[in-house]
């Protein structure tokens, strides 16, 4: 009986793997090579047909199937012309199937491809961040596809700063990612200052006597980190600090227990990175303190390519 289960769920587990591997679709450029002959190795781009042009087989059908298919169709009609050709691989080298659009207050906007569309927050940082100008509480999705012109408007900050990124919509192919203007806009002078070192600085928000850019220090940790702010204001909540924390485009959000870290050496010392941006909460009251205004947040956050723009405005939502 166990032995049964144990096959049924290897099947089950194996329909979910092929279920989720790319589908090649039309604009994807292929790199096809022949094993036994290599005059036949060619890159082709898929038609908007779904359909590829190979010498001596002509046309095939490539939209619609994997990878692992292709190859298989490849050779299945090569083996009737060409019986010394039985092996083949097929690669995408480009996936200009699956795209989104990234438009608006972003440093790198534009058409966005991908094996597998990545999640809405990645989707910003893939595209070079939020310039200081962006408005993360009013970031518009609009579908394409079968929802085509549906428009959905997300309050991206309130879910970074609660850590909630897994629960931000959904981003699927053909829609356009939209980051507005703040309104009113930010004054450039207000940003420069911070701009010119932004890759060898750290930033602290919130409740510690000195928020904003901190030089980055190698194998500094978060207690050293909030000693170089001033140390943290008296009605600082040291239970609940967030680190937003960049890798490349991408980014990632922790929170940190740092009384219980001080108490018992536990969770494990955070070693600070380039780029991080720490978030003191207050126990009560606003979910900033220190001092920060409006103008100064956003120009920080921006020189740190969206940690977490506007979070001054999230109590009020």
């Amino acid at each position: 009986m166990g032995l049964a289960l144990l096959v049924v769920a290897c099947a089950a587990l194996s329909a979910v793997a092929q279920s989720n591997e790319y589908k090649i679709g039309p604009e994807d450029v292929l790199d096809i090579s022949f094993w036994q002959d290599e005059n036949l190795n060619t890159q082709v781009r898929v038609g908007q047909d779904g359909k590829i042009t190979l010498d001596i087989i002509g046309q095939i059908v490539a939209g619609g199937r994997t990878t692992e298919e292709l190859q298989n169709e490849i050779i299945r009609q090569m083996s009737r012309l060409n019986k010394n050709i039985s092996q083949t691989v097929v690669r995408v080298t480009q996936y200009n199937y699956n795209y989104v659009y990234v438009t608006g207050q972003v440093l790198a906007a534009g058409k966005k491809t991908f094996e597998s569309i990545p999640g809405l927050w990645d989707l910003i940082n893939e595209a070079g961040g939020v310039s200081p100008t962006g408005d993360l509480t009013r970031v518009t999705i609009i579908r394409g596809g079968e929802e085509a012109g549906k428009v959905e408007v997300i309050n991206v900050a309130k879910a970074v700063a609660e850590g909630n990124i897994d629960k931000l919509p959904k981003v699927r192919r053909q829609d356009t990612i939209e980051i507005p203007a703040v309104p009113g806009g930010i004054a450039q002078t207000e940003i420069s200052t911070f701009s010119t070192e932004a890759k060898n600085q750290v930033y602290v928000l919130g409740a510690v006597t000195r928020p904003g850019p901190v030089k980055f220090e190698d194998n500094a940790d978060i207690l050293e980190l909030l000693a170089a702010a001033g140390g943290p204001t008296p009605t600082a909540d040291l239970r609940k600090v967030k680190v937003v924390s960049r890798d490349g485009a991408y980014a990632q959000t922790y929170q940190i227990n740092i009384e219980e870290f001080s108490k018992s050496g536990r969770p494990i010392r955070y070693i600070v990175r380039k780029e991080d941006t720490f978030i003191v909460p207050q126990r009560s009251g606003g979910f900033l303190g220190g001092g920060l205004n409006f103008a100064s947040i956003a120009a920080i956050i921006g020189a740190a390519s969206t940690a977490v723009l506007l979070v001054d405005r999230i109590a009020g939502n």
